[in-house]
C-alpha cells in the first residue's frame, strides 16, 4: 500500500509540476527588477545548491531582505517556480533571495533543513555584494516553505534544536518572518488523510520514522519560544484547501503569546476566481495578490520602524 500511495504522491506533484509551468508562460515579470542567477550557495556543482537574487534596478547600498523558499509538497519545485512572486517583492524595495534546495524523496527533512541553512550562511557571508544588507533579513516561504521557513527560525535560536540538526547559528538575526499558507505541525498536518500522512512521514524521517531523533523536533510547533521567535505574519485565504493548517498554526500563536499579525482575504478575486492555496505566489499581479504581498512586505517594513 506505501508504494502506491508514494506512487498516487509523485503523479499529483509531477501534475502540479506541469500547470505551474503552463501557468507561468502566461505570465511576464515586472518591470525594473535586476536579478543575479544561479549563485552556487553550496560549490559542489549541484543544481539544487543554487540561488538568484533580485533587487530593484535603481537601489542605491544595502537593502533589506526577503529570503524566500518554495513550496512544492516537499517533493517538487526550484527557484524558477517563486521567480516572478520574488520579483514582485523586490519590486517593494527589497533584496530577495529565490533558493533551490533538495527535495524529498532523494534526501531527508534534515537535509532539506540543512541546505537552507547553508543558503542563509552564504547570504551572511556574500549578500552585501548584491544589494542585501544582512543586519535586515526576512524570511518567508509558501506551503511547505512555510514549514521550512518556520522551522529554521525556530532552530535557529534553539541551542539544543542547532546540536540536533548539526547546525551553526546564524550569524545575524531574523528580523521576521511571513508564514504563507504554511503547515505548521508535521505530525498533525491537515493533508490528504493519514495514509498520505504516514507515506510523508517516511518521507521526511525515514523507513522508521519515530526513531529518527528529530522526529518530534520537525515542526515550529515543537521548538518555537516565544521569547525569541521574531515576529510573524501569517497569511492565507479561507478559501486555500489547506486552510485548516493555518488556523492551527493561529491557535498555536495566540495560546503562546507570540508576537503575530495575520492576512486572511476574503474567498474570491475579481472576476469570481477563488483566492486559493497559495494565490499570491502564483499570481503576483492579481490585485488580490499585489495586495497580499504589500502586506507582507509592509509588516517587514514595520519591524524596522525606530531604528
Amino acid at each position: 500500500m506505501g508504494l502506491v500511495i508514494r506512487k498516487i504522491m509523485l503523479d499529483i506533484w509531477k501534475k502540479n509540476a506541469r500547470l505551474d509551468a503552463a501557468r507561468k508562460a502566461k505570465q511576464s515579470p515586472p518591470a525594473g527588477v535586476a536579478s543575479v542567477r544561479d549563485l552556487a550557495y553550496v560549490d559542489d556543482g549541484n543544481r539544487m545548491h543554487l540561488l538568484d537574487v533580485f533587487y530593484p534596478e535603481n537601489a542605491q547600498g544595502l537593502l533589506p531582505t526577503i529570503f524566500d523558499v518554495h513550496g512544492g509538497g516537499w517533493v517538487y519545485g526550484d527557484k524558477e517556480l517563486n521567480e516572478y512572486f520574488c520579483m514582485s517583492l523586490a519590486s517593494m524595495g527589497f533584496a530577495v533571495v529565490d533558493i533551490n534546495y533538495r527535495l524529498i524523496p532523494a534526501v531527508d527533512l534534515k537535509a532539506q533543513v540543512c541546505d537552507i541553512f547553508a543558503a542563509l550562511h552564504w547570504l551572511g557571508r556574500n549578500g552585501q555584494n548584491y544589494r542585501c544588507d544582512p543586519e535586515k533579513v526576512f524570511l518567508t516561504g509558501d506551503s511547505a516553505g512555510g514549514h521550512l521557513s518556520s522551522l529554521v527560525t525556530a532552530i535557529n535560536t534553539n541551542p539544543k534544536a542547532l546540536a540536533l540538526y548539526g547546525l551553526e547559528q546564524l550569524p545575524f538575526e531574523i528580523r521576521g518572518i511571513c508564514i504563507n499558507h504554511g503547515v505548521p505541525d508535521l505530525h498533525n498536518a491537515k493533508l490528504a488523510g493519514k495514509a498520505v500522512l504516514r507515506e510523508y512521514e517516511r518521507f521526511w524521517f525515514g523507513k522508521n520514522p519515530k526513531s529518527n531523533p528529530i522526529y518530534y523536533k520537525s515542526s515550529v510547533t515543537e521548538l518555537a519560544d516565544p521569547v525569541t521567535y521574531p515576529p510573524a505574519l501569517v497569511l492565507t485565504s479561507k478559501a486555500d484547501n489547506l486552510y485548516r493548517n493555518s488556523v492551527q498554526l493561529i491557535d498555536f500563536f495566540d495560546a503562546g503569546g507570540y508576537r503575530y499579525e495575520s492576512y486572511i482575504p476574503d474567498k474570491k478575486a475579481a472576476g469570481g476566481k477563488l483566492l486559493g492555496h497559495v494565490f499570491n505566489v502564483l499570481y503576483p499581479n492579481w490585485a488580490e495578490g499585489v495586495a497580499a504581498n504589500r502586506a507582507m512586505t509592509d509588516f517587514f517594513k514595520k519591524q524596522l520602524q525606530g531604528e
